[in-house]
């Protein structure tokens, strides 16, 4: 296999794609957040608490994909700040639950407008139609890789 086509086949794989353009858009809500001093791992996790409700550790964990050990490095920057709060389960007493408070609340729907706008931009050139199968194709990869975890 040439070079050139070792190339292109990186190029076109769809995982490297699907990374490419997390991290992309990651690099530019970091900057376009930076105004609101709220980091983009910081926003998924309001995101999560707000749309989910109160989240166990675990439960945070998994919506946010990120690993336990940076769950918990994220939440104790947001406590301080007071954009969670973090409490023990009324069903499971080893079980901590996160909650989203007023200031997060008011903190996330700020950031929203920006990363909207940002998302808004970046899929600009791609049709209703588009879109909508993209988020169909990923939605039925990420129910696969989910059992494969299992």
């Amino acid at each position: 296999m040439s070079d050139q086509s070792n190339q292109s086949e990186l190029e076109t794989h769809l995982f490297f794609l699907c990374t490419q353009v997390v991290y992309r858009r990651n690099h530019l809500l970091q900057d376009a957040l930076r105004p609101l001093e709220i980091l983009p791992t910081e926003y998924r996790t309001l995101s999560a608490v707000l749309r989910k409700g109160p989240l166990t550790m675990q439960e945070l964990a998994q919506w946010t994909a990120y690993e336990r050990t940076r769950v918990t490095r994220i939440l104790h920057a947001m406590e301080a700040r007071e954009w969670i709060v973090r409490s023990t389960s009324e069903h499971d007493k080893r079980s901590v639950v996160v909650q989203i408070t007023d200031r997060g609340r008011e903190m996330f729907w700020q950031a929203k407008v920006i990363v909207d706008q940002v998302t808004d931009q970046a899929m600009s050139d791609n049709s209703e139609e588009e879109i909508a199968q993209l988020r169909h194709g990923l939605t039925v990869l990420r129910k696969k890789l989910i059992a494969m975890e299992s």
